[in-house]
């Protein structure tokens, strides 16, 4: 079964992309137009507004569409802001119009669309849970991942089932998050932003990609799901469970005031404020933690008994 794959070379998509040709799944990159030959199983998605070329459609059985440009590692401007939205828009766009031309010209097209979507689609709250069931938010990454959603929901029209995973913090070592806070701890300046108390909705990259598979093989999955563990955690408790696994404790405190200038509009949104997200729906789908607690999560993830 070849499985369509945008974003294959990015964090989650490269893990993804390895577990999927273990389990014996063929599949084929999209990648971003850069001017560069490929060959394999990877081949570059058409210009900006293009449709993706029918017979890469018509061989898919289903899609995993996990595009998007990275919304850390720089300050936000108005030229940011607007590529961290056109990047995921566009690309699910450009998924969904390819499926309906296929349809529409009676070619076989992909029944499955797993999109990425991100717990930012809740804004943020010091006190509140969040789960599937709650309003959506209204700051801008709420605004990123509505019209994100939106645009993969296009394809249930064309009898597509469309499956929305809201990531949390997703944890590993090679990238995301946890590389960039456990770096001070070697020196012994890690430690955490602000006061501490925001919430920290975290998973392993080991069960995304669990959830993903689960995702393109469970017909009865459709709708949202959260992508977080059942246990959300402070960032002061976070930062401390690091220093306790890299044996370095947490002891640098970053004001807000001083993250704001270092990071500019990006702290305040994805640092300061924070989310308690819990994974309602993946619990009542039965879905049980492989690792649940972020101790037992960092121990596999650094190789530590």
């Amino acid at each position: 079964m070849t499985i369509l794959v945008t974003g294959g070379t990015g964090f989650i998509g490269k893990a993804l992309v390895e577990e999927l040709s273990l389990k014996g799944f063929i599949p084929q990159l999209v990648l971003r137009n850069s001017g560069r030959k490929t060959s394999g199983n990877r081949i570059e998605v058409p210009k900006k507004g293009e449709l993706l070329p029918s017979d890469l459609i018509s061989k898919a059985a289903k899609i995993v569409n996990l595009a998007g440009e990275s919304i850390a590692g720089r300050r936000w401007n108005k030229k940011v802001r607007e590529q961290i939205l056109s990047s995921r828009v566009e690309m699910t766009r450009s998924i969904v119009a390819s499926i309906r031309r296929n349809q529409e010209q009676g070619l076989p097209y992909p029944k499955v669309l797993v999109n990425a979507s991100a717990i930012g689609y809740y804004g943020t709250d010091f006190v509140q849970s969040f789960t599937e069931d709650s309003e959506k938010g209204d700051d801008f990454l709420a605004t990123v991942c509505q019209q994100w959603e939106e645009e993969a929901y296009q394809a249930k029209t064309l009898g597509v089932r469309v499956i929305c995973l809201r990531f949390g913090h997703v944890l590993a070592r090679d990238g995301g998050m946890l590389q960039r806070v456990a770096m001070p701890f070697r020196f012994g300046m890690g430690g955490y932003l602000g006061d501490g108390q925001q919430w920290m909705s975290w998973i392993h990259r080991k069960e995304v990609i669990n959830i993903i598979l689960q995702c393109l093989e469970r017909e009865n999955w459709q709708g949202d799901y959260n992508l977080t563990t059942p246990n959300p955690i402070t960032m002061k408790k976070f930062m401390e469970v690091v220093g306790q696994v890299l044996g370095s404790k947490s002891r640098m405190h970053v004001p807000a005031s001083l993250a704001r200038l270092l990071f500019g509009e990006m702290a305040q949104e994805v640092l300061l404020q924070g989310q308690k997200v819990l994974p309602k729906r993946l619990l009542e789908e039965g879905y049980i933690f492989e690792y649940p607690h972020l101790l037992e999560a960092l121990l596999d993830i650094y190789n530590k008994n």
